[in-house]
């Protein structure tokens, strides 16, 4: 039996800013690039002309239905009334799945859109990340070297600081490659020129009140709009229509009425598999989206607990309890857990995205 979920989503205790503000050439606002992608993306012309396809299929399917011999035999009758109900219904049914997988593909385009520009805000905090950690690699060397100097340290252990900062330098250079990636991904999805200027990013991001989801409404919800389910649904009624004549005109143990029968328990199957798999994809992803949500409260909790033990350490430093070194690493640990808060919330949106569009 099917139980029915719902989840409060908080009203957030802990205020995370996380408000994306885009512009590429003077074009600002995350629905800005969404227009632009679409208006560009050769993906709407080709709906169209998958429509316009569909369209001159319909009206040729009237014209045979309009337009037929008087039929004589038997299977002449049965054919003439395939041409005359189920035909036209078909290709109506065909233009009416093109016009939505139009606008499902253009959806589709849009949420790619999000991601990436979400995915370079978090590639941006990532090499900012990078770069302020091998700030403070660069100041340990250089309290390293005072070291060897005073005779406190040997050369051995210079070394593994040396390697240390080797190894951060090579991570801040990966973390400019990824983040040139994800920029060229967008510029991608905005059909623009690679060489073109890079697409500008900025972000101040905040998480507000969210409302219930009532899980079993949503799926009810998303069975009636998916256009795979219209497609099987549709197939079905087909199918129905076609067996309604093969049972005016032949009997079970003839092969039109038993293939026709066999079609029409095969599409029941395909419309029930295809519902199934849509409420699987969509609890599967709700389920996602309570363990982000979780995360989400703990990257906060743990963000402002190394934010504490930071701002404590500087004051004990500032007092002379607490050596240069330790403030730094507790520096570290503070950067390490804001750059997770951020990674946290850029796994929420994308995923609270994801379920919008399968609940859609």
């Amino acid at each position: 039996m099917k139980k029915k979920l719902s989840v409060l989503f908080f009203i957030a205790s802990l205020v995370f800013t996380l408000t994306t503000i885009l512009a590429v050439e003077g074009i600002g606002g995350i629905s800005a690039l969404q227009r632009l992608a679409v208006e560009s993306s050769r993906r709407a012309t080709l709906g169209d002309l998958e429509i316009k396809a569909y369209e001159g299929a319909l009206e040729d399917a009237k014209q045979d239905a309009d337009f037929q011999m008087i039929p004589g035999t038997k299977i002449d009758m049965y054919n003439s009334k395939i041409k005359k109900e189920v035909a036209p219904f078909e290709a109506e049914a065909n233009l009416e799945y093109a016009k939505r997988n139009k606008e499902k593909t253009l959806d589709s385009l849009k949420f790619d859109v999000y991601k990436a520009a979400l995915g370079k805000v978090l590639g941006e905090k990532k090499l900012d990340l990078e770069s302020k950690k091998l700030e403070i690699l660069n100041e340990k060397y250089e309290m390293s070297k005072a070291r060897l100097k005073e005779g406190k340290i040997t050369e051995n252990d210079l070394k593994d600081v040396e390697y240390s900062l080797n190894i951060k330098k090579a991570d801040q250079d990966k973390a400019k490659r990824d983040l040139e990636i994800l920029g060229l991904e967008l510029k991608k999805l905005l059909n623009m020129d690679f060489d073109a200027e890079d697409v500008l990013v900025e972000d101040s991001l905040e998480l507000t009140e969210w409302t219930d989801i009532d899980i079993e409404k949503a799926i009810g919800q998303a069975s009636e709009n998916n256009i795979e389910v219209f497609k099987k649904t549709m197939q079905l009624q087909a199918q129905k229509k076609t067996m309604d004549i093969a049972q005016a005109y032949y009997n079970e143990g003839n092969f039109s009425y038993d293939d026709n029968r066999a079609g029409l328990e095969m599409a029941e199957i395909e419309l029930e598999d295809e519902k199934a798999r849509l409420e699987v994809s969509i609890r599967n992803k709700y389920n996602d989206l309570l363990t982000g949500k979780d995360n989400l409260e703990l990257s906060a909790k743990w963000s402002e607990i190394q934010k504490n033990k930071f701002e404590a350490g500087k004051a004990r430093y500032d007092k002379g309890l607490l050596g240069r070194e330790n403030v730094l690493d507790l520096k570290e640990q503070y950067l390490d857990a804001q750059y997770q808060r951020f990674a946290a919330i850029y796994d929420f949106n994308i995923l609270k995205a994801e379920l919008d569009i399968l609940c859609k």
